[in-house]
């Protein structure tokens, strides 16, 4: 591990978001695991994982403002820098969603209906109706977050840009209380928004830090993960899904910044480990986005009495872990051509090819 300060690599949140994406599948696991007969988990356990998401958000609050604004390159247009991330985002959704609303079709699912407008709403990624797929509530967040962020790149300077989106998203967060009681309402005035705020602070201030040895990074690492699942232990939560509000942001929100600040001073990835996490890292997206559907198996499976009664944490180890290799499999198979086919489209705004998203840029 070097802890020089990360110029030319982003090698360290590349480990973090697979951690992340990690945290979240044995969350998930955990939920389907509990309630039968085999089940181990404690709630703490359960639910702590759920904050990889937070993890997520930091991630892409420093990632956008990072690679938006490097010395020597023009700041990216509006049109381009949502051009850029909605190629990265829907292709692969819209090929989950499809996946998924085949198995609604065919019969599974019986008890989730969607309308015409529920499904328009959900490809779009926009606030309201019911979701395709559970995990894409976090997806809406982050557009509503491009979509600030693109709108004060035309300020075209990095200090206003930051202040503005950050402003933009308080000043939402406070009118959405006006608004009367509705989908749009609870989208507003959940202040997990918030948490990308920390990302862009610390992109604005990262480059100052002067690591001295690799001690200090690692115990931010350890404490933000520490605090990410102590928390359900302080913060009251109704189900195992996540804390809620602004404890939340505090809790969850802080784990996710210390976790970004530590890893960002890993410059170098090397060994088996390092470069599986690497991978992991590259298809955390891909992994977010699939690790459903193995869970949908690992769900029918435990209908069966025999497999229910054994101890769940005997099999939630390989569900898991066969939830990794899918993800990274659809990664390889699906995203990256995928990604292959959007770079060859025409660009809007000035950048042209020097615009290109790479590994780093995965919002999620």
């Amino acid at each position: 591990m070097s802890t020089n300060r990360p110029q030319d690599t982003l090698a360290g949140l590349q480990v973090a978001r697979a951690l992340a994406a990690l945290a979240v599948t044995v969350h998930h696991a955990l939920e389907m695991s509990n309630g039968v007969a085999g089940s181990f988990s404690p709630d703490w356990l359960t639910t702590g994982g759920a904050g990889g998401v937070d993890v997520f958000f930091v991630i892409s609050g420093f990632i956008m403002a990072h690679t938006s604004f490097q010395t020597g390159k023009a700041i990216p247009s509006p049109l381009d820098f949502l051009q850029r991330r909605a190629t990265r985002i829907y292709p692969l959704y819209w090929l989950v969603c499809l996946a998924m609303l085949s198995l609604m079709a065919m019969g599974f699912f019986q008890k989730q209906f969607l309308t015409g407008g529920d499904i328009a709403m959900a490809l779009a990624l926009l606030p309201g109706g019911r979701p395709i797929i559970g995990v894409a509530w976090t997806l809406v967040y982050e557009v509503y977050f491009y979509l600030v962020f693109a709108a004060c790149l035309s300020l075209r300077s990095r200090r206003l840009a930051l202040f503005g989106t950050g402003g933009l998203i308080v000043v939402f967060w406070g009118v959405g209380h006006a608004l009367p009681i509705g989908p749009l309402r609870a989208f507003l005035t959940d202040p997990i928004p918030l948490e990308f705020l920390f990302g862009l602070g610390l992109a604005r201030f990262h480059a100052a830090i002067r690591w001295q040895g690799w001690a200090a990074p690692a115990i931010l690492v350890c404490a933000g993960f520490a605090l990410m699942h102590s928390a359900p232990l302080f913060v009251s939560h109704a189900t195992t899904h996540g804390l809620q509000g602004l404890p939340r942001v505090l809790a969850w929100g802080g784990a996710g910044l210390a976790i970004v600040t530590g890893f960002l001073a890993l410059r170098n990835v090397k060994g088996g480990l390092g470069q599986a996490l690497l991978t992991m890292g590259n298809a955390s997206y891909a992994l977010y986005l699939t690790h459903t559907f193995v869970l949908m198996g690992y769900g029918l499976a435990l209908r069966r009495e025999a497999l229910a009664a054994i101890p769940q944490y005997l099999l939630v180890p390989p569900v898991v872990l066969l939830a990794c290799l899918f993800g990274v499999a659809s990664h390889f198979a699906l995203e990256r051509p995928l990604l292959e086919t959007a770079r060859r489209l025409p660009r809007f705004g000035t950048l042209g090819k020097a615009a290109r998203c790479s590994e780093s840029e995965v919002a999620t």
